[in-house]
């Protein structure tokens, strides 16, 4: 054997060994980012549980209680733009530290605050610093997966995602029995500073950070050769993203069914069980934890069959959404007349079915540059909390329209939201109707 073997063998081995650990520290560098993206669905949908307690301690109407919540999307979708350009340029690492300590301390002072005018900064604050965590994540899945892999990892991290907000039901309603509802977020604030801590200390943002290979290297086939040819500015990325069909589709499609989601289970689903059928807040929770229970299956498995038995992020998006759409018809036809224990099902279908909205991500990463491929999901991904924003809102409205009979809302005035809601997803299902599919799965399995 020739001396130059015996250093190509060695050589091989050598970067076999490298590619052994990249693959294993890619999945320590994503299961960070699932630990830290539980506590930003905690913070999006808490409201919820504690929405009594809050009109009660701070005198507020419907519609100020729905821009009290709202005040977490408008920051968290201001952020997209920023957060896809520290993802991309600076690195989820340091991004998504400075940015969770941020997180930490306005949950904190959510629970500290004294007055309405604090308690909407706290929930600003929040808003802001859980805003830089998904598209690091997105930048993490570019740097360390395969392009195969995207959309299937999406949904894993949406379905953990969703621990956050079962965290934020019944366990949360549970907490506030015990240590009062303020104890409870100050509490949740100093834990997720200690989550930044682990962030800066175990993320790494790319595999050459740690001198490791890429899967590109270790596969032999360059994932993203056709971004390679030439350079194209921020400027001219932004603009074909524009002028896409897709994009501005995808976008009404977002608005709606996250509105939705946003606007029942983070917000009136509680107030609406307790009003309406006069049930105690811990029952409630339970039945509202079904939710993202369902959410969390519903995500991964969506997720998946676009990846793997539809092939088509279009698809799995479109049927989603019209059988989500069904599941709110009970809501609209018999608000005050669903037996109780029918919830829990009624209300786990939802969730699953409202994870819909998964392959989205996927469907408009593809075709974009390496490089901008979080900016352009940041740039979706601010449809998405817009339309958080106004259906909580609108839905508060709405409900201040009709006023309260005793202190409580009537049925009649839940059944309208309900049925604006209902309406939206119709829209929304048209929407997806008439977006084109990418061809990379049906290329990939041919």
């Amino acid at each position: 054997m020739s001396q130059s073997s015996v250093r190509t063998g060695a050589v091989n081995v050598q970067f076999s060994d490298l590619a052994k650990q990249m693959l294993r520290y890619r999945w320590v560098c994503y299961g960070m980012m699932l630990l830290t993206y539980i506590f930003v669905y905690f913070d999006r949908v808490s409201p919820a549980v504690i929405a009594p307690e809050l009109m009660k301690e701070f005198g507020l109407s419907a519609t100020s209680l729905g821009i009290l919540s709202s005040m977490y999307f408008y920051p968290y979708a201001a952020m997209q733009i920023p957060s896809g350009i520290l993802s991309d340029r600076m690195g989820p690492r340091i991004s998504v530290t400075i940015f969770f300590i941020i997180a930490a301390i306005g949950t904190a002072l959510f629970g500290l605050a004294n007055s309405f005018g604090l308690i909407v900064f706290g929930r600003f604050l929040m808003g802001v610093g859980v805003a830089v965590v998904w598209i690091p994540c997105m930048r993490i899945l570019a740097n360390w997966f395969r392009p195969n892999e995207f959309s299937t990892l999406t949904g894993v991290m949406l379905t953990v995602g969703n621990a956050g907000a079962v965290l934020a039901a019944a366990p949360l309603a549970f907490l506030v029995g015990i240590v009062g509802w303020r104890a409870s977020f100050y509490w949740l604030g100093a834990f997720m500073f200690i989550v930044a801590m682990l962030n800066f200390i175990v993320l790494r943002n790319k595999p050459s950070d740690k001198s490791l290979p890429t899967v590109s290297e270790i596969d032999g086939i360059d994932y993203y050769s056709v971004q390679t040819t030439q350079k194209v500015s921020f400027a001219e990325n932004m603009k074909k993203l524009f002028g896409m069909k897709n994009y501005w589709l995808i976008a009404i499609y977002a608005f709606v069914i996250y509105g939705t989601v946003m606007g029942f289970q983070g917000l009136w689903c509680i107030p609406f069980l307790e009003q309406t059928y006069g049930l105690p807040k811990q029952q409630a929770a339970n039945i509202l934890m079904l939710w993202p229970i369902g959410m969390a299956v519903g995500c991964f498995a969506i997720g998946w069959a676009s990846d793997r038995i539809l092939k088509s992020r279009r698809n799995a998006s479109f049927y989603g959404i019209i059988i989500y759409a069904l599941t709110w018809l009970p809501l609209v036809l018999w608000p005050d007349k669903i037996p109780v224990g029918m919830f829990y099902p009624l209300l786990f279908i939802m969730g699953f079915f409202s994870g819909a909205y998964v392959p989205n991500y996927a469907h408009i990463a593809e075709g974009q540059p390496h490089s901008f491929i979080a900016t352009a999901n940041g740039m979706l991904n601010i449809w998405y909390f817009v339309g958080g924003a106004l259906f909580q809102s609108i839905m508060g409205v709405v409900l201040d329209y009709y006023g309260k009979v005793g202190n409580k809302f009537p049925v009649s005035a839940y059944k309208t939201t309900f049925t604006v809601c209902i309406i939206a997803l119709v829209i929304g299902a048209v929407a997806m109707y008439f977006t084109s599919d990418s061809k990379v799965l049906q290329k990939k399995s041919s």
